[in-house]
């Protein structure tokens, strides 16, 4: 059978940083970015161990070794722009706060796949030299989008996608693409043709493992799927999100002016790092760019669907739920994460009375406007007798399905929660492609004075609980 291979002539491995923690990459930045946002700007080397300190909080860190901690530091500053840098000053990076503010990780790795190119900030100076010298410019998730376009039109059945080793072998190893932009039609036409001719190609993980990190990221940033056929298709459902990729043609503009540069050195790459960084947390068209949040909540059904039908029943209903509410009221917004955790929970507390049997109560359960700021986002009952709960909810959404285990509690809220005491809960609401999940934190301020969760005072409160700390519950629709 025979191997494909780009022509020794055109063959150029491109590369980036791998993150160690890759297979829990969504966790770890979910972490890491609420984490981050907590610290003050500091001169370099303060503020680099105040970042190793939070890195060793991160469940199984603590006793790693330095070495360990430090590979972490540089991936997660380096890959994912963590941290912006002025002058002798290091600080949390706009996608760092980003993150920690939207609770979106589908919408941060949109940011990140925009922005992401060959060379880039996130190589070592020398190989970016390297890459420049080598005439390499490329957009990889700008490319592929493209490839995927171009790649159903030419199809037979309208439907293409790409697996890791042909993105690999046909795009990111061949400087036909890489440096001298050969079209998305012309690489799909020798994929169609490798196919039709029984070509094979070189899969080892080694060997495809950084095409495969984009394409995974791609997926995260609910951009493609994955299929059954280890072949990724275009989620064409963000074609207007999809075009914005593909209409921008910036690169980082202080790396064009090396270009030709035949005295270009290290030395002039490293004083562009700064101005990388800067570049990657450049702020976006957030509404474009925001995940679709009832999308990702129908998908979890349609995954439970397999194996939990009860669960994708509630999910289908919830969802219908929503969309009532949605046509009949005012101010719900389906893609505002934190509307759409609200109108859930809203809908969980009316069937959780309609159970208790007190359906006399669910017309007294309402949504606060946000300009009350009284410190909670929901008005119910607990069910017996007419006792209120109070009710602040904490929605996070994600591709994957996740353990985060920390929150932040606003002035307001914490203050609320110091005052209502039993009648204050947390809604923690963590919505992914694979489930739905709700777990409760009764008295946060209770269990913050019994040691069950963790507080650090930030504008409020900075919260890190463990399953001591509540209950997790079934999402009733």
């Amino acid at each position: 059978m025979k191997i494909y291979a780009v022509p020794e002539e055109f063959f150029f491995r491109i590369h980036h940083i791998r993150p160690r923690f890759k297979n829990d990459v969504e966790n770890v930045l979910f972490f890491m970015a609420n984490e981050i946002a907590k610290l003050e700007p500091e001169e370099h080397e303060a503020f680099k161990n105040k970042l190793n300190e939070v890195i060793r909080l991160y469940p199984g860190n603590r006793s790693k070794e330095m070495k360990t901690i430090n590979n972490w530091r540089t991936e997660i500053s380096s890959l994912f722009g963590f941290i912006e840098y002025e002058g002798l000053l290091s600080k949390p990076g706009r996608m760092a706060m980003l993150l920690s503010e939207s609770q979106d990780l589908i919408e941060f790795f949109r940011y990140f796949l925009f922005y992401f190119q060959y060379p880039g900030g996130h190589l070592k100076p020398h190989e970016t030299l390297e890459y420049i010298t080598a005439g390499i410019r490329f957009k990889p998730a700008k490319y592929l989008m493209q490839v995927m376009l171009e790649g159903k039109k030419l199809a037979k059945d309208n439907k293409f996608g790409i697996t890791k080793a042909e993105a690999t072998h046909c795009v990111f190893n061949d400087l036909r693409v890489t440096r001298d932009g050969r079209s998305p039609k012309e690489t799909v036409e020798i994929i169609i043709n490798n196919r039709n001719a029984g070509v094979s190609y070189d899969q080892g993980g080694d060997v495809t493992r950084y095409a495969g990190d984009i394409l995974d990221y791609m997926e995260l940033a609910d951009l493609i799927k994955l299929r059954p056929n280890y072949q990724y298709y275009l989620n064409t459902t963000h074609l207007e999100l999809i075009r914005s990729f593909i209409n921008d043609s910036r690169f980082f503009k202080e790396y064009e002016p090396l270009y030709g540069n035949k005295e270009l050195k290290a030395a002039d790459i490293s004083a562009t790092q700064q101005g990388w960084f800067k570049y990657v947390n450049n702020k976006l068209d957030s509404k474009l760019f925001e995940a679709d949040i009832l999308s990702i909540i129908e998908e979890a059904g349609e995954s439970a669907r397999k194996t939990d039908i009860e669960k994708s029943v509630f999910i289908r209903e919830i969802l219908q739920k929503i969309q009532k509410s949605v046509e009949s009221e005012e101010g719900i917004r389906t893609k505002e994460i934190g509307d759409v955790g609200e109108a859930m929970v809203i809908e969980h507390e009316k069937t959780r009375l309609i159970f208790m049997q007190r359906r006399d109560l669910v017309h007294l359960i309402v949504k606060i406007p946000e300009a009350y700021a009284v410190g909670y986002d929901v008005s119910s009952y607990e069910g017996a007798g007419d006792i209120r709960r109070f009710i602040e909810v904490k929605t996070t959404i994600s591709r994957g399905k996740l353990a985060s285990s920390n929150f932040h509690m606003t002035p307001s809220e914490w203050s609320s929660a110091n005052t209502l005491r039993g009648t204050y809960y947390v809604y923690r609401l963590m919505i992914s492609a694979k489930d739905v999940g709700l777990f409760l934190i009764q008295d946060p301020v209770g269990k913050y004075k019994q040691d069950l969760l963790d507080m650090v005072p930030r504008d409020g409160a900075d919260i890190r609980y463990g399953e001591k700390a509540g209950r997790w519950e079934k999402l009733l629709a």
